[in-house]
């Protein structure tokens, strides 16, 4: 008997398969990041395509297979349209999502970093957003997915460095995403910042 699996997932990446499949990099609520592939969603007439695009929260359905895990339904919970019609909010994202999945490796639940998505997207869908915003926006994003991951450095160590900046790395440790704007940036060394942060920083900031 198939057994079929649901559960909420954003599409952090998709690329093409064969003729007209599609593999997605979905993380999910209950389940953490998963490969699922999509059978024959490039086509004008499948019924997955309205709930399969980057950066959508949708409700998924699938089941597991011998070698993969396919796609059986796919509806749209959320597609924040201000986020959509930005291009720097879109650069943003996909830059959050190429460093996640490139941190987390295996399949497993974990709601802190769920949460850290989610309240990203919905961020990025406020009506304004300054670029100082985004900038921030990226160092808590950064900071917080690498701790959940468990590859932040010590603080302990960037204090011995940098005390400045140890203090305003603890900040986004300690604090959510709705306080962000009230961050001040002024006097970080931002060379040593990313020096510390195994080079992640770097490639969410570069231009």
């Amino acid at each position: 008997m198939t057994v079929h699996y649901r559960t909420q997932g954003i599409i952090l990446k998709k690329q093409d398969r064969g003729e007209a499949d599609r593999l997605f990099t979905v993380f999910t609520k209950d389940f953490g990041k998963l490969k699922l592939q999509a059978i024959s969603e490039r086509k004008i007439t499948s019924k997955l395509r309205g709930g399969l695009e980057l950066f959508y929260l949708s409700e998924l359905e699938f089941i597991q297979g011998k070698a993969r895990k396919t796609i059986t339904d796919a509806t749209l919970v959320e597609r924040y349209p201000l986020l959509r019609n930005s291009f720097e909010r879109m650069r943003a994202m996909q830059r959050f999502a190429e460093v996640t999945d490139e941190l987390i490796k295996g399949q497993e639940r974990d709601e802190k970093i769920w949460n850290l998505l989610k309240g990203t997207l919905s961020f990025l869908n406020r009506s304004r957003l300054e670029s100082h915003d985004l900038k921030i926006l990226a160092y808590y994003f950064l900071w917080n997915l690498l701790s959940y991951a468990g590859y932040a450095p010590s603080l302990e160590q960037i204090a011995a460095k940098d005390a400045r900046i140890a203090e305003f790395i603890g900040m986004f440790l300690e604090s959510n995403i709705e306080s962000l704007q009230n961050i001040d940036t002024q006097g970080i060394n931002e060379t040593l910042l990313r020096t510390i942060s195994q080079e992640h920083l770097s490639k969410v900031l570069q231009n």
